[in-house]
């Protein structure tokens, strides 16, 4: 086997295994030049890497999925590639290391995803390569990245949301701009499908937010807001023990209120786009992501213990709904 076939199994071995990568590893993939153990050599190799990275974790909907054009398929999944990483650093390594480290591999994501965008990088890391391609294929602008690693870093510096207004602010750096980014991969950006892409994307987070509770906790962190009705002692109780206040309850409450609101003005996305792949691709996630927020409701009380996860049957749910109403978006124009 040749060097350069040997490194691409390893690469796609790693990705494949629920990108299991130790932080050596997941700092060479962040923020270095030439990739490390998991460099390649052609764009080819460094694109289906990034396919098979944006696949590799557990989602609550499709991620750059058949459904899509094929023109459009690997810029979506490299996009997806690029946040996965930057959400690892800012999840997983900052625990290890701390915020400053996590601060500055952030920062050599933002050097080595700018040189990308410009077309200067030139190097063998597969990420990187990826980025480039996409930039030169697609033109994209580079401002919603810069979003998305400003929330990376804040997530490395977190402070719990005091109110709505903070996680809305949040998540127009988190989630807001992966929707901007696939509408403008599509063609589709425009100021009236920002509004709906926005609160789907919006709405998605809230949602990940609600199902990732217990596992925010462990790491010290909540972003369900105050609002005003649960205190300092309220959420130390629940940081130390999950012990949920009938005031800290009443902010669930309102969390998920806020949360279906989102998804009643998001899910208008579907209409808006010429393409009935796409409209498929967007009625998936849709269905998807109230089907998981449907199981979070439900669930309320014991989200500080317990991450509810999509199932078989779930997804036969999923299926059948998304069959259902499939004729609904056929003769959108």
């Amino acid at each position: 086997m040749t060097n350069s076939k040997a490194r691409f199994l390893r690469a796609f071995l790693y990705t494949t295994m629920n990108a299991i990568y130790t932080q050596k590893e997941l700092f060479e993939l962040a923020c270095t030049s030439h990739g490390g153990s998991l460099s390649v050599d052609t764009v080819e190799e460094a694109i289906q890497f990034c396919k098979n990275l944006a696949s590799s974790h557990y989602e609550n909907f499709p991620v750059a999925s058949f459904l899509l054009p094929s023109s459009v398929r690997d810029s979506v999944a490299i996009v997806y590639a690029f946040s996965r990483v930057a959400d690892d650093i800012a999840d997983e390594y900052v625990l290890e290391y701390g915020s400053d480290k996590a601060d500055h591999a952030l920062s050599l994501m933002h050097h080595f995803a700018l040189l990308t965008h410009t077309g200067a990088y030139t190097g063998s890391n597969p990420l990187w390569l990826g980025m480039k391609y996409m930039f030169a294929k697609t033109g994209l602008i580079f401002e919603p990245f810069e979003r998305l690693l400003n929330a990376f870093m804040q997530d490395v510096h977190f402070t719990a949301h005091l109110s709505l207004a903070d996680t809305y602010e949040y998540c127009s750096k988190s989630a807001n701009p992966i929707g901007e980014l696939i509408l403008r991969l599509h063609g589709y950006w425009d100021p009236k499908s920002k509004t709906s892409s926005d609160a789907l994307c919006t709405a998605l987070q809230m949602t990940n937010f609600l199902q990732d509770m217990s596992v925010d906790r462990e790491k010290g962190r909540l972003y369900i807001p105050h609002s005003g009705s649960h205190h300092d002692d309220h959420v130390e109780n629940y940081l130390a023990n999950g012990e949920i206040s009938p005031n800290f309850s009443k902010s669930i409450a309102c969390f998920i209120e806020e949360t279906q609101k989102q998804f009643n003005i998001g899910q208008k996305i579907v209409t808006k786009v010429p393409s009935f792949r796409f409209r498929c691709e967007l009625l998936l996630i849709v269905i998807s992501g109230l089907r998981i927020f449907g199981k979070c409701k439900k669930l309320s009380s014991d989200l500080s213990f317990f991450r509810p996860k999509l199932t078989i049957l779930d997804y036969a749910v999923i299926f059948i709904n998304f069959s259902i109403r499939i004729p609904s978006i056929i003769f959108i124009r």
